[in-house]
């Protein structure tokens, strides 16, 4: 009778092991799909951070641009204005 359960235990045993050999794989392509979906957000998390950067580094050069276009205007304005009053101060005499 002890020999029947040692080798009914063998049968169990050999059948688990067959079964934990069979899903092992099933477990190890699911964590590798979930480090890839990991990686993947990370990538997307950095693209958009990075997209982010780049925008306000665009939009501070476009306002520095703005700003030094105004400032010429400016200038060219005072400009045309000593040009015209010395102008009126030349027909004036």
């Amino acid at each position: 009778m002890m020999n029947g359960y040692v080798i009914l235990s063998i049968v169990a045993l050999l059948f688990l092991s067959m079964y934990t050999y069979a899903y092992i794989f099933v477990i190890l392509e699911k964590r590798k799909e979930s480090k890839q979906k990991r990686e993947q957000l990370r990538d997307e998390a950095l693209r958009r951070e990075e997209k982010a950067r780049r925008q306000l580094m665009r939009q501070e050069k476009f306002d520095k641009i703005k700003a030094r276009s105004q400032e010429i205007k400016q200038e060219l304005m005072r400009l045309r204005q000593m040009k015209e009053a010395r102008l009126n101060g030349q027909n004036a005499n």
